[in-house]
């Protein structure tokens, strides 16, 4: 009987004396080539003795070196996986927060309205609205501006076309026009969030009245004359003027001569004179006064307004 210690077949291991495989029932009479067979039982000896050289070291018997092999191979794929896992983990949370960072929900819908403030994004008011809506108007426009909710909301605006600044007009009282004016204004609250500019434009052409003259036999200079009382009767008193920036003079008309002051200065005062045109009932002229000129024209009479220079002056 041949010394083989594997199964040339199968590679199973063989007992002593065994003739034949007991895993595939292959006969060991029938070898030939015993010298090549005897190298490869030696080779899967080398291997076996290697494993129970390593399981003797270990202190543990080969089957338990064995086993104890295959559980470290499982807890290493545990570990992998478990790296994975977390990995991912980390990757999902740091996106979550970056989104929620950017003022969105889980839907992608925007949370909070924001502006951008000197760099800075700021929480953002609503625009402010105006009592009269834009358009074109045929007589003075009374806008009121209501200051949208918040924490201590002050409007800002401006008539001349500029963009509005916390260093622009205050709003506190309704604002008149008597010409084509384009309105804009600007909420800030007390930490500095601001909204948009709100923008209407109005057009206002206020018709002159026509004034007709009964016919007289008075000589003309006694006409004139008596429009001339008239003007100076119709300028007589204190006129308040807001400029397009929201600044206030103030022309007072008053015994012949002529003051205008800002409210807390005087710009100048002197005597004046002036010219009327004539036919027009004393309500269009010219005062100068120095180097200054003013050119009035007090239609409609009986509104408590005159327009000095074009701009609109209330009776103060």
């Amino acid at each position: 009987m041949n010394d083989l210690r594997f199964c040339p077949t199968c590679g199973a291991k063989l007992e002593n004396d065994e003739r034949f495989c007991g895993q595939c029932g292959f006969d060991t009479e029938t070898i030939e080539n015993f010298d090549g067979m005897t190298q490869l039982n030696d080779q899967q000896k080398l291997v076996e003795d290697n494993s129970n050289l390593q399981a003797i070291d270990s202190g543990q018997s080969p089957k338990s070196f064995a086993q104890n092999k295959t559980q470290k191979k499982s807890a290493q794929s545990i570990i992998i996986i478990l790296s994975v896992a977390i990995g991912c983990f980390i990757l999902i949370a740091g996106i979550a927060f970056w989104w929620f960072n950017q003022g969105k929900n889980i839907f992608g819908k925007a949370e909070t309205s924001v502006a951008v403030v000197n760099g800075e994004n700021k929480a953002s008011l609503s625009l402010p609205s105006y009592s009269v809506n834009e358009g074109s108007y045929t007589a003075a426009q009374n806008i009121a501006i209501i200051i949208p909710a918040g924490e201590e909301v002050q409007v800002f605006y401006t008539i001349d076309g500029t963009d509005p600044t916390a260093k622009a007009t205050k709003y506190e009282t309704p604002i008149i026009l008597q010409t084509n004016t384009t309105l804009k204004s600007i909420a800030i609250d007390k930490k500095g969030n601001q909204s948009g500019i709100k923008t209407a434009t109005y057009t206002i052409v206020i018709p002159q009245t026509a004034t007709t003259q009964p016919q007289t036999t008075t000589p003309a200079a006694a006409t004139n004359a008596d429009e001339r009382a008239q003007f100076e009767s119709n300028i007589n008193g204190t006129w308040k003027v807001r400029d397009s920036s929201g600044f206030v003079l103030y022309y007072t008309f008053s015994g012949g001569r002529v003051n205008v002051t800002d409210g807390g200065s005087d710009y100048f005062d002197d005597v004046y004179s002036f010219n009327i045109s004539p036919g027009n009932n004393g309500t269009i002229g010219t005062v100068d006064a120095g180097t200054h000129s003013f050119s009035i024209d007090c239609n409609p009479l009986g509104d408590n307004a005159i327009f000095i220079n074009g701009m609109y002056a209330s009776y103060n």
